[in-house]
Order: C-alpha cells, then structure tokens, then sequence
C-alpha cells in the first residue's frame, strides 16, 4: 500500500512585508510534528510520503504514486484542501481525510472516501482496508504514541531549517 501525506497550503493572514516575513520566518514545528503523528500510526509495511504544500509544490508523479491521498487539514487550510480534494479526485485517487478541519465539518467533504475524525486512531481503519472493508467514517479516542525516530527520515530537512527538530530527542 502507498500512501501520500498531504499537508494543504496555510491560508494567508498578512499582507505586503508581512505576509513576507511571516512566510520567511515563522514556520510552525507543529505541523510537522502533526505529519510525523499520522506517518507513524500507518503499518510499517505501507510506503509514505509527506507533501508540505506550504514548502514543496504540488507533485503530479507523487499522486499517481499512490494509492490512497491522506489530507491532514486545520481549519485554515479550507480552499487548499478542497482545491486538493478535486485534483486528486481527477486522478481517480481514494482519499483519507483527517483533521480539525474534517472534524469540525465532515458532512462538507461528500467527496472524500474515509473520514478519520477527532483525532481517532489509524488503527480500525488499517485493519479494515487490509480486509478490503473499510468505512468511510471513523471515531474515536485518541491514544498518541510516542514518536519512532525513523519517522523523521520523511521529513525534507531543508524545509525546516530554522525549526527546533532534533531527530535524538524523540
């Protein structure tokens, strides 16, 4: 199973030389750590690859890659993740959606296949696609684990230079 992690594009709050120093300089580490806490609940046996969009640009060739499009969304990240929604429904790609985002209003996004909403865990869901069963809504309570150090080999480094992320402190 492959697996491509999406992260949708922040929704501007700045305008002129603010939005520049606030595209610049304030890179929040927490959503990286909110990519890694998704990449680590999948089985180990699934390729992952994680797709910043406020960093990296859209990949057409990472889509066709995969078989199943996550979107890990917050609330200000509305028209990326449906413009992201349309693209990758285009490409004829099932698509997981987790997030406040989701969360907050699941009966909006009618097109996305599986909703894992208030932060429930992978787990049902993963067992359910290996038995070819899967729902399209999960609920649940939240059990965080603590991170695997080989998370962090999916992260692109040079995204996030000036973060606080130290792979040995995980």
């Amino acid at each position: 199973m492959k697996i491509l992690i999406i992260y949708p594009k922040k929704e501007k709050e700045a305008k002129g030389i603010n939005a520049f120093f606030q595209n610049r300089f304030s890179r929040n580490n927490e959503e990286t750590k909110a990519l890694i806490e998704v990449a680590i609940q999948l089985p180990i046996t699934w390729e992952r690859k994680l797709l910043d969009l406020n960093h990296q640009k859209m990949d057409v060739k990472s889509i066709d890659w995969a078989d199943y499009v996550l979107i890990r969304a917050d609330l200000n990240q509305l028209r990326s993740t449906k413009q992201l929604i349309e693209k990758c429904k285009l490409a004829g790609k099932k698509i997981i959606a987790v997030g406040e985002l989701f969360s907050m209003q699941p009966n909006d996004f009618e097109q996305v296949d599986h909703l894992i909403l208030n932060e429930a865990t992978f787990e049902p869901f993963v067992r359910d696609v290996e038995e070819s069963q899967p729902k399209r809504i999960y609920d649940s309570l939240f059990l965080k684990e603590p991170f695997r150090k080989s998370a962090y080999s999916l992260l692109g480094f040079s995204a996030y230079f000036s973060r606080n992320i130290h792979p040995f402190s995980a």
